[in-house]
């Protein structure tokens, strides 16, 4: 009887981790950064690993993995990058990039994704960062305000905030 019961909770909790994946497939698609925040500026400092703006993401919802491609400059120059992440619960996406990745999905539309990262660095420093990205150049008032509110529950500071509108010069592919 244990075992039937145990049986029917996993199934229960299954199903509803389900519903939580499919909506990650609404990432699948070209995307363009837009807005970034850190906790620590540093981060998102011309040629940091962080000032990324993005491409393409692929997500592959039966292996739970998320492909993300992007752009970063270093002195000038556009270098190609691609990393995995593997959807945990409640869609936390883990990623191994310049240390450990937290990534979460806070909205997301047809037109626009926002979300934010805890990166822990090598040295155990952690920075929370904040990204609104869109499928095209043009974003509405309520879409910067949100990705400002998200930026002040995380706590960073509003100078740390940096528009990528207009800098990216990366090829598109």
């Amino acid at each position: 009887m244990k075992i039937l019961l145990l049986s029917l909770v996993l199934v229960a909790v299954c199903d509803a981790q389900q519903p939580l994946l499919n909506a990650l497939t609404q990432l699948s698609g070209q995307w363009k950064t837009m807005y970034l925040a850190a906790s620590n500026a540093d981060k998102l400092s011309e040629n940091s690993p962080f000032r990324g703006y993005m491409r393409h993401v692929d997500v592959d919802i039966p292996r739970k993995k998320i492909l993300f491609n992007f752009f970063i400059k270093v002195n000038g120059e556009c270098a190609k990058k691609s990393v995995m992440g593997t959807v945990g619960l409640n869609n936390v996406i883990h990623i191994d990039y310049e240390g450990t990745n937290d990534f979460q999905v806070v909205r997301i539309t047809p037109n626009i994704m926002l979300g934010y990262d805890i990166n822990v660095d090598e040295k155990g420093h952690t920075t929370d960062l904040v990204l609104l990205a869109g499928r095209t150049h043009q974003l509405n008032e309520e879409a910067v305000e949100k990705f400002k509110e998200l930026v002040r529950q995380r706590n960073i500071p509003e100078e740390n905030i940096v528009n990528l509108v207009g800098t990216d010069d990366c090829p598109v592919n």
